[in-house]
């Protein structure tokens, strides 16, 4: 029998300094004040069966209401709280998971009063693979002047995986819109797929690139009055202004002037006297003539002295 309490009178001093601080923090902890409060705790879905998805909205984190101890209280919502749910062995379709306070093994030291939501609703889809083409989508207009002449997405197409009722119909991927209102030159934008109203996700990460090609855009304008001359010889013309339909790049067409464009007649080797000649135009590259009003004018050539 002695032998048999032998363990229990060694160290006699040492075992009897821990009963003390051992009764002194419960008296502690138990005489604080206590108090209530709310925790975020972050909710985390694992071990999701690999054929299947969450299709329904899941909280991101769960609220847990709490009393206890001030200390206690105080230094969990310091803490980064996680409550995981384990979906190994769930099948498809919709499921009620009760949130337990005993389930909730990180809240030691405090009594949970309220779990919130509770229960956690999901729905499990079973899922399918599928590679689609993608489309753009073209949002705005560029700058007066300029046009699109052709968009190619890289790559064209993707390989997304989703459940099966939604991917199964699917023509294609839309990206989200890409803004064409500040571009008057060619350029490879970053875009991504506008996946908000689906639960696709591709199956590998990659950029998606847009190559716009912006073109200034083409037109015919109109420009009387402008002014004709005639040389080397000087000579007096009826009339002495024509009318020019050009075709070119509408920015380059709406800053022209009639004086900046030059209209002349040939007046060399003339004799004095009366002459119908044809007009002659220098216009800026790019530009050409469509049509010029009137093409001949009459030319007075005098005697020279």
């Amino acid at each position: 029998m002695r032998e048999l309490f032998a363990p229990l009178v060694r160290n006699k001093g040492l075992k009897a300094l821990a009963l003390l601080l051992a009764l002194a923090l419960w008296f502690a902890v138990g005489g604080e004040e206590r108090t209530e409060a709310t925790l975020n705790v972050a909710l985390e879905l694992v071990n999701i069966p690999h054929n299947l998805m969450v299709t329904s909205d899941v909280p991101s984190s769960l609220q847990v209401q709490v009393s206890g101890p001030r200390s206690v209280v105080r230094k969990l919502s310091q803490s980064h709280l996680v409550h995981t749910i384990d979906l190994s062995g769930f099948k498809p379709g919709y499921h009620s998971i009760p949130l337990k306070a005993g389930s909730f093994s990180s809240l030691r030291g405090v009594t949970i009063a309220r779990v919130q939501p509770n229960p956690l609703y999901l729905t499990l889809a079973a899922t399918m693979t599928r590679t689609l083409p993608l489309k753009p989508v073209l949002e705005g207009s560029p700058p007066k002047g300029y046009e699109v002449t052709g968009v190619r997405l890289r790559p064209e197409q993707i390989t997304v995986q989703g459940p099966y009722g939604e991917l199964a119909d699917l023509k294609f991927i839309l990206t989200v819109p890409i803004d064409l209102s500040n571009l008057t030159a060619s350029a490879t934008l970053t875009t991504d797929l506008d996946l908000k109203n689906f639960h696709l996700a591709p199956k590998e990460r990659v950029p998606i690139l847009a190559d716009i090609q912006i073109a200034v855009k083409r037109g015919a304008r109109t420009i009387s009055g402008v002014p004709v001359t005639a040389a080397p010889q000087p000579a007096r013309l009826q009339p002495a202004q024509v009318t020019l339909t050009l075709h070119g790049p509408l920015p380059q067409l709406k800053d022209l002037k009639p004086e900046d464009l030059k209209a002349t007649v040939d007046t060399k080797n003339l004799k004095p006297g009366r002459h119908r000649l044809k007009v002659s135009v220098q216009l800026p590259d790019d530009i050409r003539l469509q049509s010029l009003i009137p093409d001949t004018i009459n030319a007075q050539v005098g005697k020279t002295p």
